[in-house]
């Protein structure tokens, strides 16, 4: 079961992208999101302390606005968890306990979306048994 108090800041320049990511998160049962197309528009947001935003997703071209995402999470630490996706330079692997930062080479999916928040936001134990998402779709191809 998700946690309902999760607040979600999707930045892409792409409409299109942020309503399927929005919708993507939705489909998780996700829904304190808020899109954004700006760099500016997602440093005036997490310059508000009242409202921290737990995760923030965010194409890896805004990001490079603002000096990349370990400097945006470095100066902001009140998002906690970030994923950066479209990002071709991944280097080496960064972390910043207690902070999650997941770089993608291409656009989320939804089996990446649903292992990325499992991290934030892990299930219950008690919420029974999960079907693996390979299983999942192992379960939807046809058999030969």
């Amino acid at each position: 079961m998700p946690t309902k108090a999760l607040t979600i800041l999707i930045a892409d320049e792409q409409h299109l992208q942020r309503l399927h990511i929005e919708k993507m998160l939705n489909q998780l049962g996700y829904y304190r999101i808020v899109p954004v197309q700006t760099f500016e528009e997602v440093l005036i947001l997490t310059d508000i302390p009242a409202q921290p935003f737990d995760v923030l997703i965010i194409n890896a071209g805004l990001a490079a606005n603002g000096g990349g995402a370990l400097a945006f999470q470095q100066q902001h630490p009140q998002v906690r968890h970030v994923l950066v996706y479209d990002d071709q330079d991944l280097g080496p692997p960064t972390c910043l306990a207690p902070l999650a930062l997941v770089r993608l080479p291409g656009s989320p999916d939804s089996i990446t979306l649903e292992h990325f928040m499992d991290i934030i936001d892990p299930p219950s134990p008690a919420s029974g048994l999960r079907v693996l998402p390979w299983l999942r779709e192992l379960a939807r191809s046809p058999a030969v």
